[in-house]
């Protein structure tokens, strides 16, 4: 009879492709129907909530603007995930602007998620270990709102960015028939 775990691969000592273990690979193999599992010094862990995706091959949601205007994307699902969105600056002028995006999940009935944002504030290139931003959580949601950019003054650079959005879960199993949603709105106010 095996164990059943729900956890990232941080949890276990795995990390993704970008920056992770020589023997991640080894220890990780994908199931039928999206499940995987994970060998830990104690054997094999069945994990319903664990999926393939890693935070260098993030799935790409789309384009927001961080500065104008009102943008939305969503999407949902039952395991972990990673997504990544396109910030872009589209306001040069003065005053200046910060850059900003709202990562807001709904958890499904029991809970079992937490929300996490990745944003390289200094540069283009994708960032998967460093957090931005503070979680909020109200009932059965959990906020992340990250800011990053010029201040009251233009800083002259395109503060533009991958923004990559971790759902990780914390519970040990997960039902596919109870979805987590995820909502990311750009330039929140």
């Amino acid at each position: 009879m095996g164990l059943t775990a729900c956890a990232s691969a941080e949890s276990v000592g795995l990390v993704d492709a970008g920056g992770g273990s020589a023997d991640a690979a080894k220890r990780r193999d994908a199931a039928p129907g999206g499940d995987a599992t994970i060998a830990t010094d104690a054997g094999p862990i069945a994990s319903t909530c664990a999926s393939a995706m890693t935070c260098q091959a993030a799935q790409m949601l789309g384009t927001l603007s961080g500065d104008t205007g009102a943008g939305t994307l969503s999407t949902n699902g039952y395991q972990s995930a990673w997504i990544r969105v396109r910030v872009t600056e589209d306001y040069s002028d003065v005053p200046g602007l910060a850059l900003r995006v709202a990562a807001t999940l709904t958890l499904p009935a029991g809970g079992g998620f937490d929300v996490l944002v990745y944003v390289n504030s200094t540069s283009d290139t994708i960032e998967c270990s460093t957090t931005i931003g503070t979680v909020m959580a109200n009932g059965n949601t959990k906020e992340v709102r990250a800011e990053w950019g010029e201040g009251f003054i233009p800083n002259g650079a395109d503060d533009s960015r991958n923004v990559t959005i971790e759902v990780r879960p914390t519970t040990t199993s997960c039902n596919a028939n109870q979805s987590w949603q995820l909502q990311l709105d750009g330039n929140w106010l």
